[in-house]
């Protein structure tokens, strides 16, 4: 092999690596992002704040459970890592997320400046077969079982429902 061969072969080699690393989802993880450090957990509506925030018009959503799995970005299908990249989102957290009993992946990142989750329905058997998303908030409390979640839809203009952390269980 000539060094020209040697040195062109190479160069495909590491094109290619790169064109594999750019369908990647990459998890860019913050302890200064708010929603992403504090979100993982149970929720459950707040029943009189979504009443007022809504007007009585609230989620039907009433537990949601986050759980980190950075397992699932290595995962997520070539065609949204490129959308991702394309609009310059990063993700922070990525996991798995329960909507009332309906378990699907989920990654925690930004549009428009706004945190927002997008998340995934089966659809024909994939797992990623059915995008969907919502604006979310998250208010810090000094103890974080008084944390507060606010879920809104996927544009600035829907009213938001709020979340509160599911109260462990006192032992008996």
């Amino acid at each position: 092999m000539s060094q020209y061969s040697f040195t062109l072969a190479f160069a495909f080699v590491g094109l290619m690596v790169h064109v594999v690393a750019a369908d990647e989802v990459k998890i860019e993880p913050g302890k200064e992002n708010v929603v992403a450090s504090r979100i993982e957990g149970d929720w459950q509506v707040h029943a009189p704040l979504t009443e007022r925030l809504t007007g009585g018009q609230g989620l039907l959503l009433k537990r949601l459970s986050f759980k980190s799995d950075p397992a699932v970005a290595t995962k997520i299908p070539g065609k949204y890592a490129e959308y991702f990249q394309q609009q310059n989102m990063k993700v922070y957290l990525a996991g798995r997320v329960d909507l009332d009993g309906k378990k699907c992946p989920f990654v925690v990142t930004n549009i428009h400046g706004n945190p927002h989750v997008i998340f995934w329905l089966e659809r024909d058997g994939d797992p990623f077969g059915n995008g969907e998303s919502f604006n979310v908030m998250l208010t810090v409390a000094e103890d974080r079982q008084n944390d507060l979640l606010f879920v809104g839809g996927d544009f600035n203009n829907q009213p938001f429902s709020a979340f509160e952390r599911v109260k462990a269980e006192s032992p008996r």
